[in-house]
């Protein structure tokens, strides 16, 4: 049985139709008519609410040699957000995030009759803001596009910083530490979604990754701002410690893939 086939099984068996799955899922009902006539397939996040709705295990879904979904435990149903939800804390959050900018410029304003460390306060509000967006608007592909928003918004708001505080350096500095940042993220994203059926080795990965990511960022502070002193013997340590969760980590990884070569025989 496909993929396809077990989603529409499961959906009909709950008494669902595909507008009703469409909106629990947060996608257009036909995506999930594709989904079911094989013409395009979830990715894991769509197959992890799947999963949670139909209160069958991940594996069930994308193994198609399994039948019955009582092969494997069922997953209990966790409770996702739905679209109505997302929509509510959107306008909280907006509405937080004015009150937080106007709080910030008045007080600046009053005090110091001018507007000063306020500027920087709205500018990082609204950076968190339009970051946060995707995570609420979007309805696929959420993490890749949340990603994508945290990717670009800083660079135009380094730009405001280095104008505000008249200091092109923080805008020169802080873009060489966002490469390195973004280019660890999806790096880390990417072993993500290739390991996603083996977190330890992923989480193992990820570590590896983070090693020499806050090493680079030292060595590009200390590039403009040489007068600041770093502890190489603290960075050593730490590199060290990571390293070795790392190999913990790749060591669980070993475990739980032989126990499980071991209930396959």
């Amino acid at each position: 049985m496909t993929l396809g086939e077990k989603i529409q099984k499961l959906r009909k068996q709950q008494g669902l139709s595909q507008e009703a799955l469409a909106e629990k899922v947060t996608v257009t009902r036909q995506t999930i008519s594709k989904w079911e006539l094989g013409q395009s397939t979830p990715d894991l996040d769509f197959i992890a609410q799947l999963s949670d709705i139909f209160s069958v295990t991940s594996d069930y879904l994308i193994k198609e040699d399994m039948t019955e979904p009582d092969e494997l435990p069922c997953k209990k149903r966790q409770y996702r957000l739905s679209e109505r939800g997302k929509r509510t804390i959107l306008v909280l959050f907006s509405a937080a995030a004015l009150a937080a900018i106007c709080i910030c410029l008045i007080c600046d304003y009053f005090t110091a009759e001018k507007l000063s460390w306020s500027m920087i306060s709205a500018s990082a509000i609204i950076a968190a803001w339009f970051v946060v967006l995707p995570s609420l608007t979007a309805k696929e592909n959420i993490i890749f596009k949340t990603l994508t928003a945290a990717s670009i918004v800083p660079v135009p708001i380094l730009a405001i910083l280095a104008l505000l505080l008249n200091s092109p350096v923080i805008f020169k500095m802080g873009i060489c530490i966002t490469v390195v940042s973004v280019i660890a993220l999806w790096v880390i994203y990417g072993i993500f979604r290739k390991c996603h059926k083996k977190l330890w080795r992923a989480f193992g990965y990820a570590l590896l990754v983070m090693i020499p990511t806050p090493i680079a960022i030292t060595f590009i502070v200390d590039g403009f701002i040489p007068e600041i002193q770093h502890d190489i013997t603290s960075i050593i340590f730490n590199s060290a410690i990571t390293l070795a969760l790392a190999l913990v980590f790749f060591g669980l990884d070993y475990l739980f893939s032989r126990k499980r070569e071991e209930t396959q025989k």
